[in-house]
């Protein structure tokens, strides 16, 4: 082997050191990563328990609304009665 291309230790430590930098930053990204993948599953548990509650509020909701209606209807109707009792 040619006497320029035998490795010399300043090579050596320069090439270890950046695949050592290369690993590093490759396994901080990859834990970066999984805390959030973490963080955004608990948003997400968190956000599907937010739509739940706010489904079950609207069913109470509509229900609502259909009693409040029905009573409108009987409402309406006692007054018609009472309207047409009036101008007889």
């Amino acid at each position: 082997m040619p006497e320029n291309l035998t490795p010399q230790p300043w090579w050596v430590a320069v090439l270890g050191g950046l695949l050592f930098t290369i690993r590093w930053l490759i396994g901080f990204g990859a834990s970066s990563a999984k805390v959030t993948i973490a963080s955004q599953q608990e948003e997400i548990a968190r956000l599907n328990a937010r739509v739940d509650k706010l489904e079950a509020r609207e069913k109470v909701n509509l229900e609502l609304i259909n009693e409040l209606r029905a009573q409108n209807v009987l409402l309406r109707e006692a007054l018609d009665v009472r309207a047409t009792r009036l101008t007889e």
